[in-house]
C-alpha cells in the first residue's frame, strides 16, 4: 500500500499530491452541476399539469463536504420539492419524479460540458438518480446522486440547531433508520465544513486508506460506509487535539486505534438534536443500546452509521491492527507514532475505550434508561446471520505469560493480527535496552581488543525484524583486519573469542541499567555466546559474537557482491555453511527490506515451530533435531514472493500456504539469486550439484553453500496437517468454511534444471490419477443423467453431451483443471439459434445438475455455482480426499452442427459454409466444434501432452505477473502453439523436453511473423471457405486459427509483448540452460506455415 511506504513526516505532502482533487475537475464538475441546478430549477411538468416547484438546491456528498479524493469522489443534489409536504409524500412520487429529472438530465446534456463525458450506472440506491461525470482523460471521476426530497427544514440559517418538532415528526413517520436522511444534507454538510483544513486532510487520508483496504479483494458492500470513518476521525481529532495544526501520524494512527476497539464505540452529537424533547431522547436511549459500534449521524438520529449488527467492522479492525509498523507510522529514528490521548480514545495497553458512551460537553442521558428496540437497519443494509457481540462478547486473547504457550489454533482468523500486535511483538522497552547495550558492547570491543575490526554487522532474528517477543537472538559479527581470507579465521578464532569474553566480564557491571550479562554453555565454536537479561521485564535475548573475515567490504545497500566472492568462498574447501558469519549483512538486508506485515507473518509462524518444537524438547527418546526456525523465515518470504507479493494480505491465508509447504517438505526446492547466480560457470556447477541433492532444499540468499532445510521436517509437517485437515478456528472464514492457501509449488520452473523437467511435470503438474478416475466417473454419471431427465416433459431433446477442456483432452494440470459439458439440444436448427431460450435452457439444467447432486453419491463433493451467467452454467467437482484438487466445468447448450460424425472423418463443407454466413464475431460458435477440438489434442503422443502442462504452468505463472496489465493470449492459443512446434519440429514421441519447452518459447517471442493454422477439418476446396481462409490469413499477424473453427484466431487482440518478454526471460533461467552453462537448443521451427 502506497500509504504505509510513506514515512510520518511525508504525510503531509502525501495528501497535498496524491489525495486532494484536481483543481481543474473540481471546477469543471462545479460548473456542470450548477449548469444542471439552473435547468432544474427552470424545468417544465408534464403537458396539462405543473412541474413542482424547486424550493432549493442542496450539494452534499463528499464533494459538498470538502472531503472528496483525487480520481474518484462521490456528490449529491439535493431537490426540496414543493409538492412533498411530509416525509411520507417522498415514497408516492418519487419514482414518477427522478423519471422526469433523467429525461431532462438527457436532454440537457445534449450540449455537454467540455472536457466531461456522462453516463447513468446501473441504478441501485430507489431513492436517487445516478449518473457519473468523467473527465476525458479517465483520470478523475465524480459519482453524483439526484435525490428529490421534503424541505423539512426550511430556509433555517447556518448552525441554527432545528426546532424537536423537526426530528419527533422524522420518528412518528415510520421511516426506517436514515431512510430520509437527504433531507438533513444541508446540516451534515456544515457539521464537516466548518472543521479545519487540516482535519479534512486527515479525513482523506483515512479514506485513502479505506480504499485500498477494499481495493485488497474485500467486497465494500459488507463494510461500514465511508462517511462512518469521516466522523469517526472528526470524534478522534475533537477528543484528543482540536488544534488547527497536528501530527497527521498521530491522527491516523488514532482513528485505526478506534477501529480495531470498534466492539466498544459509541459514538454520538448533540448539535442538531438532543435528550430535551422526551421523544427524541427516549429515542436516542435505544439507538445508544444498540450493538456496537454504534455512530449516529449528526443530522440525523435515525442512521446509525456504525451498524454493529450488519457491517463487517472486523475486517478493517483486521487490517489497522497489522499496519503499526509501518513507515507511516514511524519517527525519524524509528520510535513508533503514539495515537491521540483522551476521553473515549484508546489508552495504551488497554482493552476498550474507558468510556461505554461518548458525550458532548454538558451533554446528559437519563439514568433511567429502559432497553428497547431500537429503530431498524436503513434500507439496504445486509441483515446479520447473527448479532454482533456487545463489550461484554467481544474475543479475545488469553494474556501473554513469559513461558506460557499460547494455543495458536484457537484463535480466530479474524483475530490473528491483534494476536500477533499483543502477543507476538518484542517489546519496544526491552528492544531499547538490547540495542543500547549492543551499542555499548561493540564501541569497547572496538576500542580495547587488541585485534582491532574494520566494521560490525547486526544480525540474527533482532537485526532482520523478525524477533518473537518471548525470547530472540542476535548476531553480532565483527569483521577483523587480521583475516585476509576464509582459512584465516580458524586458527586463531579460540583466542580471539577468550580475549573478548574477558573484555565484557572485567567491565560489564552495570552498564545498561535493568539489563544483566549471563554466559552460558559455550556449544558453539565459532562463536561467543552470552545473554542479555531483563529481570524487571522478564526477557532475554541470547547474543552470540562471531570474529569473520570481511569477505565483502564496504558494500553499497542493494549491490550485488562480486562473483570472485564466492568463487573464493567455494574454492576454500569450506564444509557446509562454515563461513556463512562473513555474509551475515546480506541475510539481514534480504529480509529488512519486506513489508512489516510480512515479518509479522513470519512471527506466526516462528510462534508456531515454537510450540512444535516444544513438543519435541519433551518427547523420549530424544528425536532428531528440527530445520532451524531461519529456514522457516525463508520459507514464509518464498510463500509470499510466489503466492501473494503484496504489502497487505490476509494473515490466515498466508500461514496456511506456509504450512502447506510444510507439509510438502519431501518437495521442496527454494533459493534466491539475488546475490549469486548462473552466471559464474564455478557457481553454477555448484548450484546443479545442490540441486542434486536430497529434498529438501532451501538455501541461503546470502551462502550457496548452506541448505538451511537440513533437519527432521516431519514433526512439522504432521502437525501442519493437523491444523490444516481439522479445520482449526486460526483458518475459519466468517462462513465456517477454511481459508484457501495461496497458490503456491514448493519448487519453481525457473530454477528447475533443463534435464530435471520430465521429473517435475511428473511431480508437481500431472494430476493425481486417482482424482481424474473419481472426476470421469462422476463426469460420466452427470452426462447419463442430463441426457436422460433435461426436458423430459417438454418437446425439447438432449442429442448428446460431449465432454471437452482440459480434462477431455489429457491436458489437465494437477490441483485444478476446466471441462466443457456441451449439450447438444434439439430445438437448434442452426448456429443462429443458439442464442435462443438460453436462460430457459439454463435454468432447467441447473435444476437437473441440483436434483443429480441430491440423488446420486458422487466420489467427490459437488457443487453448483451460485453465479449467473445467461451463456453458461458452472459448478466444481471437489476432491473429498484430496482437497487441493478440482476440477471447474462449465455446461455450454448448443447446436449439433456435427451430427454422428465418425470419429476421424472430416465434417461435410456445408457445415462450414453455414458457420461463415452465421458468425457476427471470432469463435462465436466454438461450442459446436467441440469434438473436433478435443480430437484434435487427444490423439497427442503422451509427453507432447506433457509439454503442453508445462506450456500451460508457464502461461498461468505469466498471468500473475501481468495481470492487471491487459489481456493475455488465451491459453488454448499456446496448446496449438506448442502441438505446432511439436509437429513442425519432427513429430519425436520421445523428444528432449527442454528442447520442446525452448522452442515454444522461442515461436513465442516471433509472435509478430506467426502464421499458424491446419486442415484436417477444413481446407480451400469449397470456394467459400477457401476464400474465407484466404481473408483470415491476409490479417494482421500473430494468427493461430482454431483446427476446428476457422473463424477463430486465437491469437488476436491480445498483450503477446508481455507473453515475449516473460520468454525471453525464461530462455536465460536454469530450465532452458545445459549443465555446461550453454543455452539449449530449439527445433528448427519456422514461425509460419
Amino acid at each position: 500500500m502506497d500509504l504505509y511506504r510513506t514515512p510520518a513526516s511525508a504525510l503531509d505532502r502525501f495528501v497535498a499530491t496524491r489525495l486532494q482533487p484536481r483543481k481543474e475537475f473540481t471546477e469543471k464538475a462545479r460548473r456542470a452541476l450548477g449548469a444542471l441546478a439552473s435547468a432544474l430549477r427552470e424545468r417544465r411538468g408534464r403537458p396539462g399539469a405543473a412541474a413542482p416547484r424547486v424550493l432549493k438546491i442542496v450539494k452534499g456528498g463528499s464533494s459538498g463536504r470538502g472531503t472528496a479524493l483525487k480520481g474518484g469522489c462521490d456528490s449529491e443534489l439535493v431537490i426540496f420539492l414543493d409538492c412533498f409536504k411530509s416525509y411520507v409524500d417522498q415514497r408516492a412520487r418519487r419514482a414518477e419524479i427522478l423519471s422526469e429529472m433523467r429525461a431532462l438530465l438527457e436532454s440537457w446534456w445534449q450540449n455537454p460540458v467540455p472536457g466531461l463525458s456522462l453516463n447513468f450506472p446501473e441504478q441501485s440506491v430507489p431513492g436517487a438518480l445516478q449518473f457519473r461525470l468523467t473527465s476525458i482523460d479517465l483520470e478523475d471521476r465524480m459519482d453524483v446522486s439526484l435525490v428529490p426530497a421534503f424541505d423539512v427544514l426550511g430556509q433555517a440559517g447556518s448552525h441554527v440547531k432545528p426546532k424537536p418538532q423537526v426530528y419527533s415528526t422524522l420518528l412518528n413517520s415510520g421511516c426506517q433508520g436514515g431512510e430520509h436522511a437527504a433531507c438533513f444534507t444541508e446540516l451534515r454538510r456544515d457539521f464537516v465544513n466548518i472543521r479545519p483544513a487540516k482535519l479534512k486532510n486527515l479525513i482523506l487520508l483515512v479514506k485513502h486508506w479505506y480504499h485500498q483496504v477494499c481495493l485488497q479483494g474485500l467486497c465494500e458492500e459488507t463494510l461500514p460506509p465511508v462517511y462512518a470513518l469521516e466522523l469517526l476521525a472528526i470524534f478522534a481529532w475533537e477528543q484528543g487535539c482540536k488544534k488547527d495544526a497536528f501530527s497527521l501520524a498521530e491522527g491516523l494512527r488514532t482513528v485505526l486505534d478506534l477501529i480495531q476497539q470498534h466492539q466498544h464505540l459509541c459514538v454520538f452529537w448533540t448539535v442538531n438534536y438532543g435528550f430535551e424533547d422526551p421523544a427524541v431522547g427516549q429515542f436516542l436511549q435505544r439507538q445508544l443500546e444498540r450493538p456496537r459500534p454504534v455512530i449516529l449521524d449528526p443530522a440525523d438520529p435515525t442512521w446509525d452509521l456504525g451498524n454493529g449488527a450488519a457491517w463487517h467492522w472486523d475486517l478493517l479492525a483486521q487490517e489497522a491492527a497489522s499496519c503499526c509498523d509501518h513507515p507511516c507510522f514511524l519517527k525519524g529514528m524509528g520510535d513508533p507514532v503514539q495515537p491521540w490521548q483522551g476521553p473515549g480514545l484508546p489508552r495504551a495497553r488497554c482493552s476498550g475505550l474507558g468510556h461505554p458512551i461518548q458525550l458532548n460537553p454538558n451533554q446528559k442521558t437519563p439514568e433511567n434508561s429502559k432497553s428497547l428496540n431500537a429503530v431498524s437497519p436503513r434500507a439496504g443494509s445486509k441483515a446479520p446471520s447473527s448479532p454482533a457481540p456487545g463489550p461484554t462478547g467481544a474475543a479475545s486473547v488469553t494474556p501473554s505469560v513469559p513461558g506460557m504457550a499460547l494455543d495458536l489454533s484457537q484463535i480466530p482468523t479474524k483475530e490473528l493480527d491483534r494476536f500477533i500486535q499483543d502477543h507476538l511483538k518484542p517489546s519496544p522497552q526491552f528492544q531499547e535496552q538490547v540495542k543500547k547495550a549492543i551499542d555499548i558492547i561493540l564501541r569497547r570491543l572496538h576500542e580495547n581488543c587488541v585485534h582491532k575490526a574494520s566494521r560490525v554487522s547486526k544480525g540474527g532474528s533482532f537485526g532482520r525484524g523478525t524477533d518473537l517477543r518471548d525470547g530472540c537472538d542476535v548476531e553480532l559479527v565483527i569483521f577483523l583486519n587480521c583475516f585476509t581470507d576464509y582459512k584465516d579465521q580458524g586458527p586463531r578464532r579460540a583466542e580471539i573469542l577468550n580475549e573478548m569474553r574477558v573484555q565484557l566480564e572485567s567491565w560489564w557491571q552495570g552498564q545498561v541499567p535493568g539489563l544483566s550479562l549471563q554466559f552460558p554453555e559455550q556449544n558453539v565454536p565459532e562463536a561467543l555466546q552470552f545473554q542479555l537479561v531483563s529481570t524487571a521485564l522478564k526477557r532475554w535475548t541470547d547474543v552470540s559474537l562471531l570474529p569473520a573475515f570481511d569477505a565483502l567490504g564496504q558494500l553499497s545497500s542493494g549491490t550485488k557482491p562480486n562473483p570472485q566472492v564466492y568463487s573464493r568462498l567455494l574454492s576454500s574447501g569450506c564444509q557446509e555453511g562454515e563461513h556463512k558469519a562473513c555474509f551475515a549483512e546480506l541475510r539481514r538486508n534480504f529480509v529488512n527490506i519486506r513489508p512489516a506485515k510480512l515479518k509479522n507473518l513470519i512471527l506466526l509462524v516462528k510462534h508456531w515451530y515454537r510450540q512444535v518444537a516444544a513438543q519435541n524438547k519433551r518427547k523420549r527418546p530424544a528425536p532428531a533435531s528440527l530445520p532451524p526456525a531461519y529456514a522457516l523465515e525463508l520459507l514464509t518470504i518464498f510463500a509470499w514472493e510466489q503466492g501473494c507479493g503484496k504489502d497487505c494480505f490476509n494473515m490466515a491465508q498466508g500461514f496456511r500456504t506456509v504450512l502447506g509447504l510444510v507439509q510438502q517438505h519431501q518437495q521442496l526446492c527454494v533459493y534466491w539469486t539475488v546475490n549469486y547466480s548462473t552466471e559464474d560457470p564455478a557457481m553454477r556447477m555448484h548450484l546443479l550439484g545442490q540441486l542434486r541433492k536430497p529434498r529438501p532444499l532451501v538455501l541461503d540468499p546470502a551462502d550457496p553453500t548452506w541448505n538451511v532445510g537440513q533437519g527432521s521436517w516431519e514433526l512439522l509437517a504432521q502437525e501442519a496437517a493437523v491444523l490444516v485437515l481439522r479445520k482449526k478456528a486460526c483458518f475459519l472464514s466468517r462462513d465456517g468454511t477454511s481459508m484457501p492457501p495461496w497458490d503456491v509449488m514448493p519448487a519453481l520452473l525457473y530454477q528447475t534444471p533443463a534435464g530435471d523437467l520430465d521429473k517435475f511435470i511428473s511431480e508437481f503438474l500431472q494430476p493425481n490419477q486417482q482424482f481424474l478416475t473419481q472426476v470421469n466417473k462422476a463426469v460420466d454419471t452427470i452426462c447419463s443423467f442430463l441426457k436422460e431427465n433435461c426436458f423430459r416433459n417438454s418437446p425439447i431433446k438432449v442429442i448428446k453431451v460431449v465432454k471437452g477442456g482440459s480434462s477431455a483432452k489429457g491436458t489437465a494440470l494437477q490441483g485444478r483443471s476446466d471441462a466443457d459439458l456441451v449439450v447438444f439440444l434439439s430445438c437448434f436448427s442452426q448456429f443462429t439459434e443458439q442464442g435462443n431460450k438460453r436462460a430457459e435452457i439454463i435454468s432447467e439444467i441447473r435444476a437437473q445438475l441440483e436434483a443429480c447432486q441430491r440423488e446420486r453419491q458422487f466420489e467427490v463433493k459437488f457443487e453448483v455455482s451460485k453465479w449467473e451467467n445467461p451463456r453458461v452454467l458452472s459448478f466444481s467437482l471437489t476432491s473429498q480426499t484430496m482437497l487441493d484438487q478440482s476440477v471447474d466445468f462449465d455446461v455450454l447448450p448448443a447446436f449439433d452442427a456435427l451430427g454422428q460424425l465418425v470419429s476421424g472423418s472430416r465434417p461435410s463443407s456445408q457445415v462450414y459454409v453455414d458457420l461463415i454466413h452465421s458468425y457476427s464475431n471470432a469463435g462465436e460458435y466454438s461450442t459446436c466444434f467441440t469434438e473436433l477440438q478435443r480430437d484434435f489434442i487427444i490423439s497427442r503422443p503422451t509427453k507432447l501432452k506433457s509439454l503442453i502442462r508445462l506450456v500451460k504452468h508457464w502461461y498461468q505463472q505469466c498471468h500473475k505477473i501481468s495481470e492487471g496489465r491487459g489481456s493475455l493470449p488465451p491459453q488454448h492459443g499456446l496448446e496449438l502453439l506448442t502441438v505446432y512446434a511439436w509437429e513442425q519440429g519432427g513429430k519425436d514421441s520421445q523428444f528432449n523436453m527442454a528442447e520442446g519447452f525452448r522452442t515454444v518459447l522461442e515461436l513465442v517471442t516471433q509472435y509478430r511473423q506467426l502464421c499458424i493454422y491446419w486442415t484436417i477439418n477444413y481446407n480451400t476446396e469449397d470456394k467459400t471457405v477457401g476464400d474465407f481462409l484466404k481473408q483470415q490469413l491476409q490479417k494482421p499477424r500473430p494468427i493461430i486459427l482454431d483446427p476446428a473453427d476457422p473463424t477463430g484466431n486465437l491469437g488476436h487482440s491480445a498483450r503477446w509483448d508481455l507473453l515475449a518478454k516473460e520468454a525471453a526471460a525464461c530462455m536465460s533461467a536454469l530450465c532452458c540452460v545445459g549443465r555446461n552453462g550453454i543455452p539449449i537448443q530449439p527445433w528448427p521451427v519456422k514461425a509460419a506455415v
